[in-house]
């Protein structure tokens, strides 16, 4: 598994979350950082722009020959679980996780 840690910002035109944990489970775990600039694109639809901090365990992929390899596999991975349009996309971190860290690893999940 490759562990990721990061920032992500996407577009909602959904209510406003009331807690800071926008999203938790086995893979992807997101914390709300900043919620900015409401602006409509219409008049009877308004945008938030949602800035969340996040960490996320994935699947190796053989095609991936380093670490660095997997900068862009990250963006297409969090668009499966993020059904928004996400603009922007910051990592932090990558490293090998292996079977022995995962479970000391999902106590700690959250950025």
């Amino acid at each position: 598994m490759i562990y990721v840690k990061g920032i992500v910002s996407f577009l909602s035109n959904s209510k406003l979350p009331k807690t800071k944990t926008y999203m938790k489970n086995k893979f992807v775990s997101m914390k709300i950082i900043e919620i900015t600039e409401r602006y409509s694109t219409t008049e009877e639809e308004q945008s938030v722009v949602i800035t969340c901090s996040f960490t996320v365990s994935m699947d190796e992929d053989y095609v991936c020959k380093s670490l660095e390899d997997y900068n862009g596999k990250v963006k297409p991975f969090l668009q499966k679980h993020i059904k928004s349009l996400i603009y922007r996309v910051e990592i932090h971190h990558l490293n090998y996780l292996r079977n022995s860290e995962m479970k000391s690893t999902a106590r700690i999940s959250s950025y």
